[in-house]
């Protein structure tokens, strides 16, 4: 019950922090950029699905100092080069890489250019 607590405490203080902010997309920027420092990641991502297209983009990235941003290598993914990713999320999963560098070179993991 107390980590409960605590997991709303955090994310009542990312709306809060967000909230100060004008536009919708300075507040996602402020949200994940608040949770990418809180937990100590190197990067997060939101990719928007374009199901005509079966695409997906990176919409918003928050990267922490020293990291190189990807969100320009990450359009028009094919969804099925990520099929995996759907699988997770379907089964109310997250998708945590811990090194990027352990998926270079695996065709159907490797960034897209």
């Amino acid at each position: 019950m107390q980590a409960i607590m605590r997991y709303e405490l955090v994310i009542n203080e990312a709306l809060r922090s967000a909230l100060m902010f004008d536009t919708p997309d300075e507040q996602i920027n402020e949200f994940i950029r608040f949770f990418g420092k809180h937990i100590g990641c190197d990067r997060i991502y939101i990719f928007e699905d374009n199901k005509k297209e079966h695409v997906t983009n990176n919409t918003y990235e928050w990267c922490s100092e020293g990291i190189q941003p990807e969100i320009d290598f990450l359009q028009g993914v094919d969804m099925d080069i990520i099929d995996w990713w759907y699988k997770a999320f379907d089964k109310k999963e997250n998708v945590i890489i811990q090194d990027v560098e352990t998926i270079k070179g695996n065709p159907q993991l490797d960034r897209v250019d």
